[in-house]
């Protein structure tokens, strides 16, 4: 307990310096933890041997990741180009499936994109929110994953019940999901509130309340579909943890997995309702 503690609070300070540094502090931080967590997703979906520590399937998605944090250096948030990137990859593993087979198996393939999508894409919504207008502000609205969490353990642990998804999670229970959305939505309207007086928003402190209140609701439901997807990754393919970077708390998608599910949907509701 001790050493999750500890390793807990060096987490908060470095989150703290790169959110608040931004620019390319934030970028360089978030390549980074976007190719631990390729890694990390790539071995637990079989993409690399047990016994390899990198194949090529998995040096061309690291390539992959970093050409995409480049382009998002350059261009912003220009979604052609994530397009062009991840068709690139596909079209890269499928000419290595092609031209070295039987070496390498079609699941590998299917593996490597996976892990591309899922950890560094979706992880680099964060820089996206970060380089908006109040972007210092609207980067942390995704760690209300650890708040729906908090919330949802203590709800589920007073009122629990009735199991979520008992085959992948059996501790989780409805009510406890329930505890952690509102604990979500109360976070957002108490941010919407912070937002109207502490930014230059043309919009009402209502309005704002109101519309971090949908986001935080949306991203309070999707948080938990984000862990539990994490969950049955593991129990499928019966690993404990994806990592070791963080001691006491595993690796970056098992302490960042909810947070990264959410951050593309928080990312387009603020297009929508933060003018």
């Amino acid at each position: 307990m001790k050493t999750r503690v500890i390793s807990g609070a060096v987490l908060v300070v470095l989150l703290i310096l790169t959110l608040v540094s931004g620019g390319y502090v934030t970028a360089g931080v978030l390549l980074f933890v976007s190719l631990v967590g390729y890694h990390e997703l790539s071995g637990a979906l079989k993409v690399r041997a047990a016994d390899e520590k990198m194949n090529l399937p998995e040096l061309i998605g690291m390539a992959a990741v970093t050409l995409y944090y480049i382009l998002l250096l350059l261009k912003g948030g220009d979604m052609l180009f994530l397009v062009v990137v991840i068709m690139s990859l596909f079209v890269a593993e499928a000419v290595i499936f092609v031209f070295s087979y039987p070496k390498y198996k079609a699941n590998q393939m299917i593996g490597s994109v996976f892990s591309f999508i899922y950890a560094p894409v979706m992880l680099a919504f964060i820089y996206l929110l970060r380089a908006k207008p109040e972007g210092h502000l609207l980067a942390w609205i995704p760690f209300v994953a650890w708040i729906c969490d908090t919330c949802a353990y203590f709800a589920g642990s007073a009122f629990g019940k009735h199991k979520l998804c008992p085959l992948l999670s059996p501790k989780k229970t409805i009510e406890g999901a329930v505890g952690g959305v509102l604990g979500s939505v109360v976070a957002g309207v108490i941010f919407g509130y912070v937002y109207s007086k502490y930014t230059d928003t043309t919009l009402s402190a209502q309005i704002c309340m109101t519309s971090f209140a949908i986001i935080t609701f949306v991203a309070g439901c999707l948080s938990q579909v984000g862990d539990l997807i994490a969950s049955g990754i593991k129990r499928e393919h019966d690993i404990k943890d994806y990592g070791k970077l963080i001691p006491g708390h595993g690796g970056i998608m098992d302490r960042f997995d909810s947070v990264i599910f959410i951050t593309p949907a928080i990312y387009f509701l603020a297009l929508l309702f933060i003018k």
